[in-house]
């Protein structure tokens, strides 16, 4: 049966350590609420985003208790005062931080590790080796074809007139909390048995209004991609 509509959640990151601004915040907030896709189909069924409001804080315990919430299916996590108490499915998480060199380039991270996080958050706490999920795998995957994910998205950026956006993809999201983010979400739907259908997007810290116009056509052509991507939807069927 033919979906009438998909379900993306998007988070960002907020400041952290020596930088007063994340452009991922900026880049998750000047999304818009609703895509309509720009494949050729014009009866593709429209993809609704669900933002998460806050600038999540680089606080260990913090987002050990956050992640599950944002996978617990109640819209008022990302819409605060909602009355509803429909169950809303998300087909796709895509978590949004800002990588701290000096690249240009908008990286598409293919895995996220259990491993000890070392680097103090800005309460000053580390998280030692297994706390993160305890009796967790070592590496947990995402789902999705990241190299083939890379492809389309550049594919959108250039039908779009802008080819010189740099996507790639990476395997190591530098044990910090954006990579910590990616394997709690792994976690939970490796433990539901669920296809791993999140993405961490690693964006450059480049403050202009540009650059964060970029971003948000980037991630506006990263939804879409996953979404095709997604197990018997539109993109993959032949």
């Amino acid at each position: 049966m033919k979906r009438k509509s998909y379900t993306v959640a998007v988070t960002g990151f907020g400041p952290y350590r020596e930088y007063t601004y994340n452009n991922a915040s900026l880049i998750r907030s000047g999304l818009p609420s609703i895509i309509i896709t720009s494949s050729n189909n014009p009866q593709n069924p429209p993809i609704h985003i669900l933002k998460y409001p806050h600038d999540i804080n680089c606080i260990y315990s913090e987002l050990l208790s956050l992640t599950p919430q944002l996978w617990n299916g109640q819209r008022s996590v990302y819409e605060p005062g909602s009355k509803s108490t429909k169950h809303v499915e998300l087909d796709v998480m895509i978590h949004i931080g800002m990588h701290p060199d000096d690249s240009e380039e908008w990286f598409l991270e293919k895995r996220a590790r259990r491993g000890k996080y070392e680097f103090a958050g800005d309460d000053g706490r580390c998280l030692g080796k297994g706390e993160a999920v305890k009796g967790g795998k070592e590496v947990l995957s995402v789902g999705f074809d990241v190299e083939g994910l890379a492809a389309k998205v550049r594919g959108k950026l250039e039908s779009d007139k802008d080819p010189d956006i740099k996507i790639t993809t990476s395997n190591d999201a530098g044990l910090y909390f954006c990579e910590l983010i990616s394997y709690l979400s792994l976690s939970i739907l490796s433990e539901r048995h669920e296809f791993g259908r999140v993405i961490f997007l690693h964006v450059p810290k480049t403050r202009t209004d540009e650059s964060v116009q970029k971003g948000i056509k980037v991630t506006k052509a990263l939804i879409e991609a996953c979404v095709e991507s997604l197990p018997g939807s539109y993109g993959t069927m032949v």
